[in-house]
């Protein structure tokens, strides 16, 4: 009997009497799934481990960014404190108060109440120091409170960044900032020669009064810098291990002292070992865990990139203002030329005002005026326009469209700016200055594209407040053009081929020869005779003024000699009276020439009285005491007040030659004349007509009060020698004008 159901075949013994089916096939079936599982489990195994190295490779490239970011974010921190401290000197160093200060009997009072008694709470320094040229301190706080030793607070070390902050810097902007080693740690030390806001490039810094700002690296300092550049476990320590992340503190010379140090955070690793149980526990939702571990991933190279975003974003804006900074500003300089190169344009902003704005109510008000424009100009501008701020005073606006879209920006940055502003109760009015750039013509690059718009800025500035140019290749030719110039005025100074030409001043009443002034003369191989007024401009912009005014007082003191008694003059540029050192060099000159400074008067003009009044007042005092005398000259074309020629107390006035000029054209003028020689009169000062060309305008002013002349009616200006011949040939001429 069978089983019921059961199917059996005589002889074939392969078939499974249950299923029917063949028991070689049944093998081979089991085999086959012996084998699948094998595989899968390979699989598996393999995808397990392709997926853990996977992940793995991720913690690893994750832990490698969070070791850059954090590399770069205290290499960044470092550069920030020093960027900081060095704009903090600076502030305090080129300020026109502090310079005078230095030089005045309460120096050391002043030092103290303006940076000694900040060093209590102030954040960004708690030592103050201010140095004389003899390397003896004039002051020395630090947290409040004197510091006695010196040389042994600073161990001996401050030598080097005293004797750089001495060394000229045409720039006026690489300040030595650095890392030093004091009695209390390591600390951020900067230091600048204490001297005027507009200060001579190329003037000696080496008897100036260096102040020098230090902050120590405590504890809340590092603890501070951690938290803000997000690193976390930074500390300051004097070695660390090479494979350990850290940062160099350099001191001046550049040789490493410490280091800001900080354990591998290693996010990715964390994340990594953290999840890994879960691999291997939950083989079968792999895909899943994936996709978790992927978040986790994300979340992680998110936070780094975040990390990274931020350190970016502080590298490229401005602290005060939140815009763009120099360097923000070149980026996006670049996108806007490569995406539209035909349509952008610059426009260079420099604030009319600013300086006074900081001298009469301190730099606290100068950065809240500085963010108070920034606001109006991101109000005002459209939401395309690029705004920067790339230094002190002078913004940036980068824009697209046509020429009436340019002309639209222009009116609105100049009517934003004519708005008063109002900080701290006090209306603040100010303008503003454009030089504007454009790819409309020529496709250019970033850094030509600005130097093209601060070109035309310059020649904005020329033109006065709240005025707007557009470059135009004049403008370069004109530049090209006085380079050229300023070469051969150069060589001509060193050459001594700037002579000088004397023309006499006449007694009104006996026509006799009273005195001569002193007039520059330049011939230029190129251009032949150069009018004074340009080559003079020239020499003002180029920094050479100095060296042709003592030039031409060399000359003229030397060519002198021959005419005893006789009076001298010469004109001197505002520019010059700038120079602190001025009166001592005329000093100097005419001590080495042995002539009587009794003889000479300096001339100055009506500018003077605007550009740098109180260092004029010091000086007319010195040239004073010397005996010299001072005359205000080319009176009548300028603003000149009763009040200014009162307190400057010229010892002569000397009258515009416009004004005689003017006595041809009928009798108004002749009022005025007269009224201004009253004026002359009633503040006691003797008065000298110019420009007199003919015997009328002699006869004239002479009437009306003037007591001498000048002008070509009694001679051009003319050669020592021919002055010489005309008027002193013979020894009776020439003792009739000595002193009895």
């Amino acid at each position: 009997m069978t089983p019921t159901g059961a199917h059996v075949q005589p002889g074939n013994n392969n078939w499974c009497p249950i299923v029917n089916t063949p028991k070689y096939l049944v093998k081979f079936r089991l085999a086959v799934v012996i084998v699948s599982c094998l595989l899968i489990i390979t699989y598996l195994a393999i995808l397990g481990l392709v997926v853990s190295g996977a992940f793995r490779s991720m913690a690893d490239t994750a832990d490698a960014i969070d070791d850059k970011r954090a590399i770069t974010a205290a290499n960044g921190a470092l550069e920030s404190l020093r960027t900081h401290l060095g704009a903090t000197v600076r502030d305090n160093a080129y300020w026109d108060d502090a310079y005078e200060k230095m030089g005045a009997p309460d120096a050391v009072e002043w030092a103290t109440e303006n940076w000694g008694s900040t060093t209590v709470d102030y954040p960004l320094y708690d030592t103050a120091v201010v140095i004389d040229p003899e390397g003896e301190p004039l002051i020395a706080y630090h947290k409040g409170e004197p510091l006695p030793d010196l040389v042994r607070f600073f161990k001996g070390k401050l030598e080097p960044i005293l004797s750089a902050a001495r060394k000229p810097d045409p720039g006026r902007d690489a300040l030595p900032v650095a890392f030093i080693e004091t009695r209390e740690g390591i600390a951020v030390v900067g230091a600048a020669a204490i001297q005027p806001y507009e200060f001579e490039k190329g003037s000696t810094l080496a008897n100036l009064k260096v102040l020098l700002f230090s902050k120590q690296l405590t504890e809340d300092v590092v603890a501070d810098i951690s938290k803000t550049f997000t690193i976390a476990g930074l500390s300051l320590e004097r070695s660390v291990d090479e494979r350990s992340l850290h940062a160099s503190l350099r001191d001046i010379a550049g040789q490493e002292i410490a280091y800001f140090a900080w354990p591998h955070v290693a996010p990715g690793s964390t994340s990594y070992v953290r999840v890994r149980p879960v691999l291997i526990v939950s083989g079968l939702m792999l895909l899943l865990l994936l996709a978790g571990i992927a978040v986790a991933g994300y979340g992680i190279f998110r936070a780094v990139k975040s990390g990274e975003r931020a350190a970016d974003y502080r590298a490229k804006h401005d602290a005060l203002t939140g815009l763009l900074n120099r360097a923000g500003f070149f980026e996006k300089m670049d996108i806007a030329l490569e995406t539209a190169p035909a349509t952008t344009s610059l426009h260079m902003i420099d604030l009319d005002g600013f300086k006074p704005v900081n001298d009469a109510w301190g730099h606290a008000v100068g950065d809240q005026l500085i963010q108070a424009v920034a606001e109006r100009l991101i109000k005002t501008l459209p939401n395309n326009a690029v705004i920067s701020r790339l230094g002190g005073d002078e913004f940036a606006v980068v824009g697209r469209g046509h020429a009436d879209l340019e002309r639209d920006t222009i009116h609105l940055i100049l009517s934003a700016l004519s708005i008063p502003f109002v900080i701290g109760g006090r209306s603040i009015e100010i303008s503003g200055s454009i030089g504007t750039s454009n790819t409309r013509q020529t496709e250019l690059d970033a850094s030509e594209l600005l130097r093209q718009a601060d070109l035309a800025l310059y020649r904005a500035k020329d033109r006065g407040r709240g005025t707007s140019v557009l470059f135009d290749v004049s403008i370069d030719e004109d530049v090209t053009k006085t380079a050229l110039l300023e070469q051969e005025l150069r060589r001509a100074l060193v050459n001594g081929d700037v002579r000088a030409v004397f023309q006499p001043l006449m007694d009104a009443a006996s026509r006799e020869v009273k005195g001569v002034e002193a007039l520059a003369r330049w011939t230029s191989p190129t251009r032949g005779d150069l009018p004074p007024d340009v080559f003079i401009k020239v020499a003002e912009k180029a920094g050479l003024i100095d060296q042709l005014g003592f030039s031409i007082l060399k000359k003229t003191v030397a060519e002198a000699a021959r005419w005893p008694g006789i009076g001298v003059s010469v004109n001197v540029s505002p520019l010059q009276l700038s120079n602190p050192y001025f009166a001592a060099e005329v000093e100097v000159i005419l001590t080495a020439a042995g002539f009587d400074p009794a003889r000479l008067t300096v001339e100055v003009t009506e500018g003077v009285l605007i550009a740098s009044p109180d260092l004029a007042k010091r000086t007319f005092s010195t040239l004073r005491s010397l005996g010299i005398k001072i005359a205000l000259d080319d009176f009548g074309s300028g603003f000149a007040s009763i009040g200014a020629l009162r307190e400057f107390g010229f010892d002569r006035m000397k009258i515009d030659r416009s004004l005689v000029k003017a006595l041809d054209y009928d009798g108004d003028h002749r009022q005025v004349l007269q009224a201004t020689i009253a004026l002359a009169k009633a503040l006691r000062l003797p008065v000298t007509a110019e420009g007199v060309e003919t015997e009328e305008q002699a006869v004239m002013v002479r009437l009306s009060g003037c007591d001498q002349l000048q002008g070509f009616l009694f001679g051009t200006p003319k050669t020592a020698d021919e002055i010489t011949s005309l008027y002193f040939a013979s020894p009776d001429a020439l003792a009739s004008h000595r002193p009895q």
